[in-house]
C-alpha cells in the first residue's frame, strides 16, 4: 500500500463515530525517553559527517589542471579500482596481444595446414603451402619456400586476437616483429590469408612470401598502436626491415585511455582525506579527479578520441604518429588529447574500394574501418552529445552498457527516444509498423546492416552507426543495390528497391525525392551519374 493510501486508510470515514476521548493522545504527554536518546546521537553523526567532509576538503592536496605523468600498469590500477579491473581483465582489449599457450592461442596447432584454392594461379594449387605445428612447447608456422621444394620454418612468439580472428607474429633480426600472412579463422575453423580475401586478389605461395615485405606487414611499427600501451617507437629505417620499439604493456589496458597514472596513484595513496575528495568531486559534483582522464567528464571531442585513435582507420599514412602519440588528459607539455580536426580528413569518394575503407556508390561508409567514420557522419554526433560509452561496456568492451543497448529491443527504442520524445508519444505512426515487430525498431531502419566486414575470416555485415541515416531505396534504384543497399529492402528483398520507393511515397510523400548528399573537402555534393 502507497504512502498517500495508507493515510487514506488511517482517516476516519465519514459519519463513523469519533473515537472515545481516553484513546487519542495527549499532545502534552512527555516523549518516550528512548526517543529523546535518539535525537542526540542523530544529531551528532550529522555533525560528524560534516567535519569529516569539511576536514577532507579543506585537508585535500590541491592538484594541477593541467600534467604529465608515466605509465605505471594495470596491475597498479587494479589494487583500487577492483570492480572495473575485474571486468576488463577478462575483455577482448586485456587480451588483445598475448604470448602463445594453450590458453591464447585458437589456431590449429597440432597438425593444421593451408592449402591452395584450386582456382589459385599458382600450379601448386590445393597442395599443401603452409603447416602449423607445435614443438618443445613452442609454435611455429612453416611457410612453403617461394622457388625451393621446402619449408621455411617461422617461430611464433606473440599472437593477436582471439574472439573473431588470430594472427601470428614472428621476430626478425633486425626487431621488427613481423605479421605472418595466416591468420586462423573462429568462424570456419581453418587458417586463410586475410589480405588476400579482403582485397580479392589471387593467393599463392609468391604472394604469401610478397606480403612479408610490405610496409605495413611490421607489425610493431604499424599496427601495434591499437593493440599495446604506449607504443614508443625509437628507430626505424624506411624499409621496415630494422626497429627499435618498445612499449609499457600488451593490450589496451586502463592507461590507454585513461592516460598514464603515476601521478593519480601517488596523490590517491597519500591521505585518505584526498581520496575522500576526489570521492565527492567524482560522484556528487561530476568533476574529474585527479591526475587522471575520464572521457565521461571530457569534451565531445577529447572523449570520442579515445575510441577513434582505433576505431577511427580512415586516415591518412602523414598523421600515423599524431594518433600513436595521441594521450588522453590534459597535458602540461602539450600532449595530443583530441583528434577530432582529423576525424573528417578521408574523403567520402564514392565507389571507393580500398580495404577496410570502402564507400557505398551513393557516398555512404561501407568498411569496417568506417564504423567510427560512419558515427560522426550523422546528426547524433554533429548536434547532441551521444558517446560510444553509452551503448558500449567501456571496461568489457564486448558487453553492453545497458541492456538492450546493443540490439533493435525496446531498451535501445527508448535510448533514441531520450531525444525523440515526439516519435515516443505515437511510435506506431512514426514507423508504420507493428510495434515489437521487425521494422519498429530504431535501429532497423537508421542503422541497418550496412558496414562490410571480414573479421571472423568470412564476409559479414554490422550496423552502420550512421544513426541519422534514412531508408533510400531511391538510391538503390540509381545505382544498383549491390552498390548502394538501403533498410527497406534489408528485410523486403523479394519486392526489391522499385516497391520500396512506391511504399515510401505512399507513408511519406516527397520522401523518395530527396538526394543524399555526402561529405567532401569542400562541402556536401550529390553523388555522381548513375554507376551500374
Amino acid at each position: 500500500m502507497s504512502k498517500k493510501r495508507r493515510k487514506q486508510g488511517a482517516a476516519a470515514p465519514s459519519g463513523a463515530a469519533t473515537p472515545p476521548a481516553s484513546h487519542a493522545p495527549d499532545p502534552s504527554a512527555p516523549v518516550p525517553p528512548r526517543r529523546r536518546r535518539l535525537w542526540p546521537w542523530l544529531a551528532g553523526f550529522v555533525v560528524v559527517l560534516t567535519l569529516v567532509f569539511g576536514w577532507s576538503w579543506w585537508s585535500a592536496e590541491q592538484f594541477d589542471a593541467r600534467f604529465d605523468a608515466s605509465f605505471v600498469g594495470s596491475q597498479t590500477c587494479g589494487e583500487c579500482h577492483t570492480l572495473v579491473h575485474a571486468q576488463w581483465e577478462v575483455s577482448p582489449h586485456a587480451n588483445m596481444l598475448r604470448d602463445p599457450s594453450q590458453q591464447s592461442v585458437v589456431g590449429n596447432f597440432k597438425d593444421g595446414e593451408f592449402r591452395l584454392p584450386p582456382e589459385s594461379p599458382d600450379p601448386l594449387r590445393g597442395e599443401v603451402v603452409a603447416r602449423t605445428y607445435m614443438r618443445g612447447g613452442a609454435y611455429f608456422m612453416a611457410i612453403r619456400h617461394p622457388t625451393e621444394d621446402r619449408f621455411v620454418e617461422f617461430p611464433i612468439t606473440k599472437v593477436v586476437g582471439y574472439q573473431y580472428r588470430q594472427e601470428y607474429l614472428t621476430p626478425e633480426p633486425g626487431g621488427v616483429m613481423r605479421r605472418l600472412p595466416l591468420q586462423w579463422s573462429t568462424a570456419t575453423g581453418s587458417y586463410f590469408p586475410y589480405w588476400n580475401v579482403q582485397e580479392g586478389s589471387p593467393q599463392s605461395v609468391a604472394d604469401l612470401w610478397e606480403q612479408m615485405t610490405t610496409l605495413h606487414s611490421a607489425w610493431n611499427l604499424y599496427c601495434a598502436r591499437c593493440h599495446v600501451t604506449d607504443l614508443d617507437i625509437v628507430a626505424k629505417n624506411p624499409s621496415h626491415t630494422r626497429a627499435q620499439v618498445r612499449w609499457h604493456e600488451d593490450g589496451i589496458t586502463c592507461e590507454a585511455c585513461h592516460g598514464p597514472g603515476s601521478l593519480h596513484s601517488e596523490y590517491m595513496k597519500s591521505s585518505a582525506a584526498n581520496r575522500l575528495a576526489m570521492w565527492v568531486q567524482n560522484h556528487l559534483k561530476g568533476r574529474p579527479v585527479a591526475y587522471i582522464a575520464s572521457a565521461a567528464k571530457l569534451p565531445k571531442g577529447q572523449s570520442l578520441s579515445v575510441c577513434a585513435r582505433c576505431h577511427g582507420a580512415d586516415i591518412f599514412a602523414a598523421n600515423y604518429d599524431v594518433y600513436r602519440t595521441f594521450q588522453p588528459g590534459y597535458s602540461l607539455e602539450g600532449r595530443i588529447n583530441d583528434l577530432s580536426d582529423y576525424f573528417f580528413q578521408t574523403p567520402l569518394t564514392p565507389g571507393r574500394k580500398d580495404a577496410t575503407v570502402e564507400v557505398w556508390d551513393n557516398g555512404r561508409p561501407r568498411g569496417i574501418g568506417m564504423m567510427f567514420r560512419s558515427f560522426v557522419e550523422s546528426s547524433c554526433y554533429a548536434k547532441d552529445e551521444v558517446r560510444c560509452y553509452d551503448c558500449h561496456n567501456p571496461h568489457d568492451n564486448k558487453r553492453e552498457a545497458v541492456p538492450g543497448r546493443l540490439t533493435a529491443s525496446a531498451g535501445s527504442n527508448a535510448y533514441c527516444t531520450e531525444c525523440h520524445a515526439d516519435i515516443a508519444k505515437a511510435p506506431d505512426a512514426h514507423t508504420k509498423h507493428a510495434g515489437g515487430t521487425p521494422g519498429s525498431f530504431c535501429y532497423d531502419c537508421h542503422m541497418p546492416w550496412h558496414i562490410t566486414k571480414l573479421n571472423r575470416g568470412i564476409w559479414e555485415r554490422a550496423r552502420t552507426h550512421e544513426m541519422s541515416s534514412i531508408p533510400n531505396p531511391q538510391d538503390s534504384v540509381k545505382f544498383g543495390l549491390e552498390k548502394a543497399p538501403n533498410a527497406c529492402t534489408d528485410c523486403h528483398k523479394p519486392e526489391g528497391p522499385e516497391w520500396a520507393v512506391d511504399v515510401m511515397e505512399r507513408w511519406w510523400p516527397g520522401s523518395t525525392k530527396r538526394t543524399h548528399t555526402y561529405r567532401t573537402p569542400t562541402g556536401f555534393v550529390e553523388p555522381p551519374a548513375v554507376r551500374h
